[in-house]
């Protein structure tokens, strides 16, 4: 994994820029490790928004994040690689409720974050689900028959 470094957020930021991070060829996938540095104990005030962001948008999907001193890694990816490689991953703290907000002077919230992309290995969900999936016109069912690369063809 990557070291991104820390951020520190407060209740009034909207969305911090944790760093740039440029995907490999053919990943589809990045995966962060989020390690909450401070405060030392529990944080019930707010849990975050996570994403990374190109040039043609969020392609990987948006992860809910919360914190925890003993770190926990959040997987970004919707299957599909992104057409640009290179990007910024952000993080929004989101308060529950105001309550972070309406504390007087209140607690910043500081994590660290590591990044490394990779590639998920996808099943052969659709094989498996194709005679609800789709239908020929005398109802039976289409059958898929996979090719290489993990690739499925329909039979006609």
């Amino acid at each position: 994994m990557i070291d991104l470094g820390n951020i520190t957020v407060g209740p009034l930021d909207l969305q911090v820029l944790v760093g740039p991070f440029s995907l490999k060829e053919g990943d589809d996938t990045l995966w962060v490790n989020i390690t909450q540095i401070s405060p030392q104990q529990q944080w019930n005030y707010s849990y975050g928004l996570l994403w990374w962001e190109s040039a043609d948008g969020r392609q990987l999907g948006t992860q809910k994040v919360y914190g925890t001193q003993l770190g926990e890694i959040f997987r970004l990816g919707v299957g599909l690689s992104p057409l640009e490689r290179d990007g910024v991953i952000y993080f929004a703290p989101r308060a529950y409720n105001r309550r972070w907000i309406s504390i007087d002077n209140p607690p910043l919230w500081t994590l660290n974050f590591e990044a490394d992309s990779g590639v998920t290995t996808g099943g052969k969900v659709l094989s498996g689900v194709s005679n609800t999936l789709v239908r020929s016109t005398d109802g039976s069912g289409l059958p898929f028959v996979d090719t290489a690369n993990d690739l499925v063809q329909v039979e006609f």
